[in-house]
């Protein structure tokens, strides 16, 4: 949902798409005449406003018995407000041409608006009622709950999902961060609109309030909108406390039985978080164990030489309260001993013997020069700033990044590779009838 781009300002408009000016401004903070503040990033080229925002606290403040009630409760918020019921308010939208949707994940619920320049206020105003004013018809609440019963049970037929599940419960154990964004039929049945109204009454505030605009608006005519949509909002925040995950170092594997011809074998450890001075040298590490499609070590070695699998790959997973190496592969059941096998040795000799001379130069080109070329939009523009934001990057991020990324030295990718990266202390999980493969543990798969 993805954090990772960054290079100088000029040169980061100059990738985008035509629809971004090519020569832009800085980003600057707007601070509303309320005191909302926002990163506002302009742009005139094309009459379009886009508009990505956050409230900090996302599933993992679910209470244990109601998993999956912010991932409910995000959906129901744009199913009408005001004086619209649903049909009226998403007619409204159409009319319009306004995007207005928000979602729920890990560590924040997520918002995204995207209007003309000239249907701006429409777009403020209903934003707005759907956080101050939204509805929450019985209704509309059984009816999606419903789709949420049947998202939950279909999830239930993945392998990757199930693996996903078991490894982080294996890893986090009590911890939020184990929780089901959807939750279960179980959970789900049990919340109550009663739970929805005051979740949202609690979680939606100023304090926890993350906002970045990209697109055809000024400073001063945002700073009037910010107050249009979020002005009304309570003040504080009222939230329980996460802990700090403690995740384990040893290593440890799940065997997950399941009918069929492949397993999933999926696997993870904890990872450095994303303030870590090292964080680039990371960056690097993973694009040259997984992160670099056909260019990394996995995919060549698993996949190209030796035809394991159709695809292996790994990603760092960054968030507040822990961070994660994580990496997946599928095979079939008979050549998921070799697969496994092949894995381990070929992550094992980076660790050991170190990142080549190549190996660097190509993750730095690919990090500094490729990457931006995926932000097409105003809208990709304003989830980069915003996700910065949530990362507690300075503005001035984008204008360092470039020179932060290729002051890595093998050397420092090397010693984060042997201190983060150990596969020794990594844990797995098989999900099918993997032949010659030994787990350490067997558990059912989940049922509801």
């Amino acid at each position: 949902m993805s954090k990772q781009s960054r290079f100088l300002i000029a040169l980061f408009f100059c990738l985008l798409a035509p629809t971004l000016a090519y020569a832009a401004p800085p980003i600057v903070e707007v601070t509303s005449p309320g005191g909302i503040k926002a990163w506002l990033l302009h742009t005139d080229r094309l009459p379009l406003i886009s508009m990505s925002f956050a409230f900090r606290g996302g599933v993992e403040l679910d209470p244990a018995d109601k998993q999956g009630l912010a991932t409910l409760a995000s959906g129901l918020l744009t199913q009408g407000a005001g004086p619209y019921d649903e049909q009226a308010f998403q007619n409204e939208l159409a009319e319009k041409s306004i995007t207005l949707g928000l979602s729920a994940s890990r560590d924040a619920l997520v918002g995204e608006v995207k209007t003309l320049a000239r249907t701006q206020d429409e777009a403020f105003r209903l934003l707005a009622l759907t956080l101050t004013q939204p509805r929450f018809a019985p209704d509309v609440l059984e009816r999606l709950r419903d789709q949420h019963l049947t998202a939950a049970r279909v999830k239930l037929g993945d392998p990757t999902w199930q693996g996903r599940y078991a490894l982080l419960q294996d890893l986090f154990g009590a911890h939020p961060y184990a929780y089901r964004s959807l939750g279960s039929a179980q959970t789900l049945k049990a919340i109550t609109r009663d739970d929805v109204v005051h979740f949202v009454q609690d979680h939606l505030a100023k304090d926890n309030l993350v906002v970045a605009v990209v697109g055809d608006i000024t400073p001063e005519a945002l700073a009037l909108q910010l107050d249009r949509a979020f002005g009304a909002l309570p003040a504080h925040a009222v939230l329980v406390s996460v802990p700090e995950a403690t995740l384990p170092d040893e290593t440890h594997s799940l065997s997950l039985a399941r009918e069929g011809t492949q397993t999933t074998i999926l696997f993870a450890r904890p990872m450095m978080k994303r303030q870590d001075p090292d964080w680039h040298a990371a960056l690097i590490a993973n694009y040259i164990l997984g992160g670099g499609g056909f260019a990394s070590r996995l995919m060549n070695e698993v996949r190209e030489k030796n035809g394991l699998t159709y695809g292996i790959g790994t990603g760092l997973t960054p968030m507040d309260k822990a961070s994660l190496l994580m990496g997946e592969l599928a095979t079939d059941n008979d050549k998921a001993g070799e697969a496994l096998a092949l894995t381990k040795q070929v992550w094992g000799d980076l660790v050991t013997h170190g990142a080549s001379d190549a190996e660097m130069a190509a993750a730095k080109a690919y990090l500094t020069g490729s990457q931006p070329l995926a932000l097409s939009s105003t809208d990709a523009a304003a989830t980069l700033l915003l996700g910065m934001q949530l990362d507690d990057l300075p503005r001035d991020y984008l204008a360092h990044r470039e020179a932060l990324i290729n002051a890595v030295t093998r050397d420092d990718v090397n010693r984060v590779l042997r201190r983060w990266f150990d596969p020794a202390t990594t844990r797995f999980v098989f999900v099918g009838k993997p032949q010659n493969v030994h787990a350490d543990e067997e558990r059912p798969l989940t049922k509801e």
